[in-house]
């Protein structure tokens, strides 16, 4: 068997991935006053490509964030795996009230602003909105609590952060179908990734664009989160 092969199976024999999908384009000028905008047409375009580039896949689960881009983006993926949607109101994206009222023009210049900030300023997310670290802990919680509901559980070993996973007779497929601050957020977490305050940067994903995570054994009794594949989007390959 060659190291190709080896490596094919040892992917192949993974227990658990953990795939976080992007919602498609928003649609901020039909959103302006609610801060919640869905899906713009090409939006649901993304979303339905990702639906069909996920349907070779097996899911056995989908969860969301509550937003109306996630939700609409979540319910045509889940459309396609003859599922329903989990909504679980910590997936949102960084809480940036002051967005309600903006126009896309005025959303862009909002954010320009922000950038110009010091590096440490940026602890305090954005202007008038939810802290980085308190963004950070909801997700990451989040996100612990949605993998515990299927026995996974993470722990310090030797200084480092291990997992454990029930043993199982198949390989167990988790969506997670949110944001680009909020999966890279999640990205970070479970790679053991120290955060900074823009990690929407650090892990930038085009919209609907599809990221894997898989378990893999350290040891005998333990795994780590392996990043498979990144930012995935079949018209961008």
């Amino acid at each position: 068997m060659t190291q190709e092969e080896r490596e094919k199976r040892s992917r192949e024999n993974l227990p658990v991935e953990l795939v976080l999908v992007r919602h498609g384009e928003p649609d901020w000028e039909r959103g302006k006053g609610t801060g919640d905008p869905g899906l713009t047409e090409l939006g649901r375009i993304q979303a339905a490509r990702t639906a069909a580039h996920l349907r070779r896949l097996h899911i056995d689960a989908i969860y969301c964030s509550p937003l109306q881009r996630a939700l609409e983006t979540a319910e045509i993926v889940s459309d396609a795996q003859k599922l329903t949607p989990l909504v679980i109101n910590d997936l949102e994206e960084i809480r940036v009230p002051a967005l309600r009222n903006l126009s896309q023009t005025e959303v862009d210049s909002y954010f320009a602003a922000a950038a110009r900030r010091s590096l440490q300023e940026r602890w305090t997310g954005f202007p008038s909105g939810e802290s980085f670290r308190d963004f950070h802990k909801r997700v990451s919680s989040s996100i612990e609590s949605i993998l515990g509901h299927y026995g996974m559980h993470s722990r310090l070993s030797e200084e480092f952060t291990v997992w454990s996973a029930p043993s199982r007779g198949h390989l167990l497929r988790i969506a997670v179908i949110a944001h680009g601050g909020t999966n890279a957020v999640a990205l970070t977490h479970l790679l053991g990734i120290s955060p900074v305050p823009w990690e929407w940067l650090r892990f930038e994903t085009a919209l609907a664009a599809v990221s894997i995570l898989a378990l893999r054994a350290i040891s005998d009794n333990g795994y780590v989160w392996s990043l498979q594949s990144f930012g995935r989007r079949d018209d961008l390959a």
